[in-house]
């Protein structure tokens, strides 16, 4: 099934992706449908712009689903609590532990008024994709992947290379950077985003920004080792990329 959610807060848009049944969720406008251990999940979650819908096998450390909280260009990635027992919808007093933080990326401005954010609660941890806006049509003229290692979120540019052309107008690249599940590991592999990939191979760049990536003390991403895993062999954690 393919839904499509859009939250507007003021210059923020927050959307989904695609979705295969029981493997990711999605960024869903404040609005949590799962239960967990008999428990109801709150919906009305204070200060959230968006949540990622707990998957059909949540983690422990989520079982309701991640709220996504912004705040000073920094991004928080809490997990949604249960409701306050008799009160349906409303969140316990626990607000919920927060899984991760980290800064947005500088092209998307402070609030997010420059991206659009796409999101998956992944069996691997939450993984997000913010499209910076273009100037000359809807097509964005970045996209970076976001991701959470040791309580730690952080983005890392996925294009690479000379942008294709269609109609006068700048489509973006050919091959991309996604995120993939590859023995229960995150990987960063090239993807076929364009028809023209049928016929061009990944770029000198993509590929050598392939593999697994880590992110330091500081907040910082970097590729830690790199790869030439065929992506086939992997599952992807976005069935579609902006």
């Amino acid at each position: 099934m393919t839904r499509t959610v859009a939250l507007a807060v003021g210059a923020l848009a927050l959307a989904c992706a695609p979705r295969q049944s029981g493997e990711q969720s999605e960024v869903t406008p404040g609005t949590v449908e799962s239960a967990a251990a008999g428990r109801a999940c709150a919906v009305d979650v204070p200060n959230a712009i968006g949540t990622l819908e707990a998957p059909v096998s949540p983690p422990a450390a989520a079982p309701c689903g991640v709220a996504l909280e912004l705040a000073d260009g920094q991004l928080s990635l809490r997990a949604i609590p249960f409701a306050a027992e008799g009160l349906a919808g409303v969140a316990s007093q626990s607000s919920g532990e927060v899984l991760a933080s980290g800064p947005i990326p500088d092209a998307c401005g402070a609030a997010l008024e420059r991206c659009e954010l796409w999101g998956v609660h992944d069996e691997l941890g939450p993984v997000l994709l913010a499209a910076v806006r273009g100037h000359e049509s809807e097509v964005p003229i970045q996209v970076y992947v976001g991701w959470v290692d040791d309580r730690r979120l952080a983005f890392t540019p996925s294009w690479y290379g000379l942008s294709a052309v269609a109609d006068h107008t700048r489509v973006g690249p050919p091959w991309v950077l996604a995120p993939f599940a590859c023995d229960g590991r995150l990987t960063l592999l090239p993807a076929a985003r364009l028809p023209e990939a049928r016929v061009e191979d990944p770029g000198e760049a993509v590929l050598a920004a392939a593999g697994r990536w880590t992110i330091a003390a500081d907040g910082s991403a970097a590729l830690s080792e790199a790869s030439t895993i065929d992506a086939s062999t992997c599952r992807a954690v976005f069935t579609a990329l902006p």
